[in-house]
């Protein structure tokens, strides 16, 4: 697909642990930012990478100038959290912070944005509420996971859920590591 193909679509990427979601994320990003003048906005939600998981967008220098940045603290509550309270205080914690984010994002006339691990927000937060936030954006591509890497838990089940609604919003859906988009 070409940078045309994404544009004024909401354009989902989904996969398990190391899946290349990042990859192509950033793939369609640097195709958006070559080919397009509106403004870009990238929202990356995903932890600094711990214990292999994770990891942030890879934009140099010159491509940050090109597009409004947004990265609030997130901390993986998996991998972080020692217990159940724990893992869904970080959430929590994520959440509020990824919303003020998106408050910020709301505010400014965009056309695209780019949403790196968009599962560190449905853990508390609900996709309804984020597709409130980002309604008057015509063009979306957003990453996150959707796997079995961290096992069965409420936080899992929650994050599963909001991930299978978000699809119901999304056309493409790039299942990864498959290398073909599912359209509806």
């Amino acid at each position: 697909m070409s940078c045309k193909e994404y544009w004024k679509r909401k354009t989902l990427i989904i996969g398990e642990v190391n899946s290349g979601k990042t990859e192509r994320t950033l793939k369609i990003l640097r195709d958006l930012i070559r080919c397009r003048k509106d403004p870009i906005a990238v929202l990356d939600l995903a932890p600094e990478k711990i214990r292999g998981v994770g990891g942030k967008l890879p934009l140099s220098a010159q491509e940050k100038k090109r597009v409004i940045f947004f990265s609030p603290e997130i901390v993986p509550p998996r991998l972080s959290g020692k217990n159940e309270e724990e893992i869904n205080a970080f959430a929590r914690g994520n959440c509020q912070r990824i919303e003020e984010s998106l408050r910020a994002i709301r505010g400014k006339a965009l056309e695209c944005l780019v949403v790196n691990d968009v599962s560190l927000y449905l853990h508390a937060g609900s996709t309804k509420q984020l597709m409130v936030f980002v309604g008057g954006i015509s063009t979306l591509v957003i990453n996150g996971y959707y796997g079995h890497y961290f096992g069965d838990s409420i936080l899992s089940r929650r994050e599963h859920e909001q991930m299978e609604i978000l699809m119901s919003y999304c056309d493409p859906i790039f299942f990864l590591p498959a290398l073909s988009p599912i359209s509806r």
